[in-house]
């Protein structure tokens, strides 16, 4: 199939997280450059995307093809709600809606980052299990704390996708980590290894 066909051209806003499909994201707008892309999102119902970086500079000063430390996978994210304080400061509520791999990145005449991405096929979708009861377990504890962008009601425990890339999102664990578990696009090797990750934890805190 042509090159051309199957890439697309998407807003990036660098970011220190990393967020899976299905989940939310406080995304606070600064630049008056992200302002105005976000204007147009926002005006033609479009997409943005967001991806991991560990630069410690603002996401916006991450620029173009001088953005070394951008990850090559990220999450396509709508936005659903928008808040403005009394300063004029911005902050939207994303959703994420799938994976998309980076191919190449430039500036355009508003010197915003804009990625040509390729959209990796949605994961499989397998149910829920007994044996899956745990990690449920797991991921129902960290929805209660008080910091939780997530509603109750919000999350799917039914499906492996789900259930892997909340626990991915809502564990202790470094960005880095949390970007190996984005990169793989099967969920039963996902929650595998974050089973295993959580049975270290357990051992390293001395819980039985």
């Amino acid at each position: 199939m042509n090159r051309a066909m199957k890439t697309r051209a998407l807003p990036l806003f660098p970011i220190q997280a990393v967020l899976f499909p299905g989940g939310v994201l406080s995304l606070p707008i600064i630049e008056s450059r992200d302002l105005d892309t976000i204007a147009q999102v926002a005006k033609n119902d479009q997409a943005l995307g967001v991806v991991l970086s560990e630069d410690r500079r603002s996401a916006s000063s991450i620029l173009g093809r001088s953005a070394p430390n951008i990850a090559r996978v990220g999450t396509l994210t709508r936005i659903e709600d928008f808040d403005q304080n009394g300063q004029g400061h911005l902050t939207l509520m994303i959703r994420a809606e799938g994976k998309f791999k980076i191919l190449d990145t430039f500036e355009n005449p508003n010197r915003a980052l804009i990625g040509e991405i390729l959209m990796v096929p949605p994961e499989p979708v397998i149910a829920t299990g007994p044996e899956d009861a745990s990690l449920v377990e797991v991921l129902e504890h960290l929805m209660a704390h008080p910091a939780v962008q997530f509603k109750a009601s919000q999350v799917d425990y039914q499906t492996l996708s789900s259930l892997g890339g909340r626990l991915a999102e809502l564990l202790p664990l470094r960005n880095t980590v949390r970007q190996r578990m984005l990169e793989i696009n099967d969920p039963v090797t996902r929650l595998s290894h974050l089973e295993k990750i959580l049975d270290q934890m357990q051992i390293e805190s001395g819980s039985p």
